[in-house]
């Protein structure tokens, strides 16, 4: 069976701790509290931390001949299935063998964008950072042209070069024209849609711009790790002084086991 892995889950490493080794964990400065901002950096650094022992995990799948890299037949073999490594080494080599031709559109389109971004991140063989990249292109400053032309490639449904608002909000975020014509004006209550963070028409034309674009794509994981990690600070800090010292943090360490990153962060109440 055809297996597209353009990006996969593995259950990544859990971070075993107790609430104290937490604590002191995120207190950045050592100041015996929690602010705001030592919150959001922590919760930041988690995520990229669970992503990347993710691309680890990729890494050390498609390495089969254990020689610290994988190469783009390495990759092919198992995303597309063996019998379709030697079409994908010719399409690598910007041939067009007939074998190609034959495969269904959604094939061909998932093959080439796969080796777009592989281009983008490295050679023929990639290092483990390299396959880092191909794997969240969205965490590398030098991938945000091959983030921007896929998402120009998904949502530019009528081919005509431009993505405008109703082509991505309808085929993404599934909303109505009312709804659109809310985004656009402003007054989209976006609370229970954390996705939309970032993604604004800014100069009104109904088009979203790559600049635009390419903010949202880059940004959005990051923001909704911020507007999570401030909504649990604010719940932490009960005093509203606007620190989370140490006995705030143990009476509320159910919000981080509970919050998106609580599947990789094990905290060990203390006895």
């Amino acid at each position: 069976m055809l297996l597209l892995l353009i990006s996969l889950y593995f259950p990544g490493r859990t971070l075993a701790a107790s609430v104290r080794q937490v604590f002191k964990e995120i207190d950045a400065n050592e100041d015996r509290a929690i602010s705001q901002t030592e919150l959001a950096a922590w919760f930041n650094f988690q995520d990229i931390e669970y992503l990347k022992n993710n691309a680890r995990e990729h890494f050390q799948m498609f390495d089969k001949n254990r020689d610290q890299s994988v190469s783009w037949e390495e990759y092919a073999a198992i995303a597309f299935g063996s019998t379709h490594t030697e079409t994908c080494n010719q399409v690598y080599n910007n041939n067009t063998p007939p074998e190609f031709s034959k495969l269904s559109n959604q094939v061909q389109e998932a093959i080439l964008s796969a080796l777009r971004r592989w281009r983008a991140a490295g050679g023929y063989s990639m290092t483990q950072e390299e396959f880092t990249a191909f794997t969240y292109p969205e965490l590398f400053q030098h991938m945000r042209k091959v983030v921007v032309a896929e998402a120009y490639n998904t949502y530019d449904t009528n081919k005509d070069g431009r993505v405008s608002t109703k082509e991505l909000l309808s085929k993404k975020f599934k909303l109505n024209d009312d709804q659109i014509n809310d985004f656009s004006r402003g007054r989209l209550d976006t609370t229970d849609s954390p996705n939309l963070l970032g993604l604004k028409d800014r100069d009104g034309n109904g088009v979203f711009e790559k600049k635009e674009l390419s903010y949202w794509l880059m940004e959005n994981r990051r923001m909704m790790r911020r507007q999570e990690s401030d909504s649990i600070f604010l719940e932490m800090d009960s005093d509203k002084n606007t620190r989370v010292s140490l006995p705030e943090f143990q009476g509320n360490s159910h919000r981080i086991k509970w919050s998106s990153i609580g599947r990789f962060i094990d905290i060990k109440e203390e006895l």
